[in-house]
């Protein structure tokens, strides 16, 4: 039986000793850890064997994939969530229990070591839209909480929560939102980089100083930004504005049966 697994700070060591050499890939295990975001599974409550970290539709999982407990917790993955880098055995044990209905692609990695705050500012000062972009504060995320936006602010607790440890840019136009960059996750190491730009307004540079906005407040604030990209537009964006590529990595997702 897979049961949620209490944040308590015993259990938070534990998740940490558990996933201790997992591969991280953005965010979402250390926010767990740290209980900044995220929530966590178990097989047994006393004496578990297998552990899994979610956030979003995103989740890893590590422990025994062979035991009774891994195998139900592999039994419990819900369709088109995002199966991330887990210890070693969970994808193959995975593959042989859903065959080609576990799906693979590429994501990939980027360092921001080599961001520079002169090649921000100069992307900004060219743009056509350097005047119009806004920093997200309490009256825009209270806007868009529980609404059905692609500005997915549900990780926090609530849009105050979102003001107070959390920070985003956006870009609106005749009253609604056309995109926005902003931390979709947060912890000690820093921020995960979200980025929205409605379909109207792409191929115009908006993602370009929406994400230099976010990168500009990132350097002054001395926090990591990771931008963990999932399609070659992402990667492109993030090589213009200074991310160096550090690899590529598989993720799945399950389909229907």
């Amino acid at each position: 039986m897979i049961t949620e697994y209490p944040l308590t700070k015993a259990n938070r060591l534990a998740l940490s000793r558990a996933f201790y050499n997992v591969p991280r890939v953005d965010m979402s295990i250390e926010c767990a850890i740290e209980g900044q975001m995220g929530r966590a599974a178990c097989d047994d409550l006393l004496e578990p064997t297998a552990f899994k970290i979610y956030v979003g539709p995103f989740f890893y999982l590590t422990g025994d994939a062979t035991g009774p407990g891994g195998q139900a917790m592999l039994a419990s993955i819900m369709p088109y969530t995002l199966f991330m880098p887990s210890a070693p055995g969970w994808i193959e044990a995975a593959q042989r229990m859903y065959g080609e209905r576990l799906v693979g692609f590429d994501r990939y990695s980027f360092s921001a070591a080599h961001i520079s705050a002169e090649r921000l500012e100069a992307l900004c000062q060219a743009s056509a839209f350097k005047e119009d972009v806004r920093q997200m504060d309490l009256s825009l995320a209270t806007r868009l909480w529980g609404q059905d936006h692609f500005v997915d602010l549900s990780d926090f607790d609530s849009a105050e929560d979102f003001t107070q440890r959390g920070v985003g840019f956006y870009l609106e136009k005749r009253g609604k939102v056309v995109g926005a960059a902003y931390s979709s996750l947060v912890c000690s190491q820093g921020i995960e980089v979200s980025l929205f730009v409605d379909e109207d307004y792409r191929r115009r540079g908006v993602a370009t100083i929406l994400a230099c906005r976010l990168l500009q407040w990132s350097l002054a604030h001395k926090v990591r930004a990771n931008w963990d990209a999932a399609n070659p537009e992402s990667c492109k964006l993030a090589e213009k504005i200074g991310y160096v590529p550090t690899g590529e990595y598989r993720a799945y997702y399950l389909r229907e049966a």
